[in-house]
């Protein structure tokens, strides 16, 4: 059973899933969207409300965010130990937020790494669902069903509502070293072996 706390009382993958309530300022994304980024270029990233794509619930990391809003300034980000213990809010300017590994499509992986009341609104509704992973190991494949307003006493946001379409196998471009059939250790030279004897009852 999958549990997880939502304190409710650094990677080296280079693209980027991110939600856009609003659509972005430079217009290159509209809102109620997922958009992808790499570097600067930006996405729409329709497969989220179409076929979906899978989470890798065993790198989830949920914490607080806080950001100067400065463009080229990353966010700083205070983790959590574990996903089932939610530390207190660190100070008035940080926000809750989270880390996921994404499989995107065609063995591609993104990181869906953001902070704020509509990501933090859909991890809310998505949580309890974990708890019916089938087995261990497996991974949910969810699709983009709605977006949902969500006010506040100033203001209002919307946020991405899904569903688990299935569960399935971990993603090979979500595996890590071994498990992905990536080489762990240093090649070893081939040297050439002495010519081996035949014999009838003898297998090479």
């Amino acid at each position: 059973m999958f549990e997880i706390d939502l304190g409710n009382t650094g990677s080296d993958i280079n693209t980027f899933l991110s939600w856009s309530a609003r659509g972005t300022q430079d217009g290159a994304v509209r809102a109620k969207n997922f958009y992808l980024r790499e570097g600067a270029a930006k996405d729409e990233y329709p497969t989220a409300k179409t076929t979906g794509f899978v989470i890798d619930l065993d790198s989830l990391k949920t914490g607080w965010q806080k950001s100067e809003g400065i463009q080229g300034v990353a966010p700083e980000w205070k983790w959590n130990p574990s996903v089932n213990q939610m530390m207190g809010k660190p100070g008035e300017d940080w926000k809750k937020g989270m880390s996921i590994k994404c499989a995107i499509g065609s063995g591609k992986v993104a990181m869906w790494e953001q902070a704020g009341a509509a990501v933090w609104s859909t991890l809310t509704e998505l949580a309890p669902k974990f708890k019916d992973q089938p087995s261990a190991g497996q991974m949910p494949l969810i699709k983009m069903t709605e977006a949902k307003e969500l006010k506040f006493t100033k203001g209002s946001t919307c946020y991405p509502v899904f569903e688990i379409v299935k569960w399935v196998d971990k993603p090979d471009c979500l595996k890590e070293g071994a498990a992905a059939g990536i080489a762990t250790e240093e090649a070893k030279p081939v040297t050439e072996a002495a010519p081996a004897v035949t014999t009838d009852d003898m297998e090479f």
